[in-house]
């Protein structure tokens, strides 16, 4: 038996660790629903492309496709590397997909990757619920604690 429990004491992180979780919970919970969760903004203009070849590895940069890029000076071909896909995945042969084009280069369409905002109030409730109830609580079992050994 832990030697806290023996002379009915409580640790001395009883009160300072849910104190300490209240505010970055509290701020969790805050930034989770105020938050807006939206992409990045395109580099360039977001136009519609099919994929006409996908390239092995030549290079160390890895494979690519070749996608055909509909633009108002007319079609153009640009060449995208499989890093740049989410998941590092190319999409198949003649798939239709919207590519963030600049005359320079193109990339595929900015994808939000944070988290989604139930998550993060998720996380944030959970951890100000289960702080907020070990300070409500430990006074309560405290007190049963003691009443369990003055009947002995």
């Amino acid at each position: 038996m832990p030697s806290f429990l023996a002379n009915g004491t409580r640790p001395k992180a009883w009160p300072a660790l849910p104190l300490a979780l209240l505010l970055p919970c509290s701020l969790l919970v805050l930034m989770g629903v105020t938050d807006d969760r939206e992409p990045p903004p395109p580099a360039g203009v977001l136009m519609p492309a099919t994929v006409v070849a996908v390239e092995p590895a030549q290079t160390a940069q890895g494979p690519y496709v070749l996608v055909r890029v509909d633009t108002a000076d007319g079609p153009t071909t640009c060449g995208i590397y499989e890093r740049s896909f989410p998941e590092r995945r190319l999409p198949p042969l003649y798939q239709r997909l919207t590519v963030d084009y600049t005359p320079a280069n193109c990339m595929p369409m900015p994808v939000n990757t944070e988290l989604p905002r139930g998550v993060i109030v998720a996380m944030g409730a959970t951890g100000l619920t289960a702080s907020l109830f070990w300070l409500w609580a430990g006074p309560r079992f405290q007190r049963l604690d003691r009443r369990r050994r003055s009947r002995f």
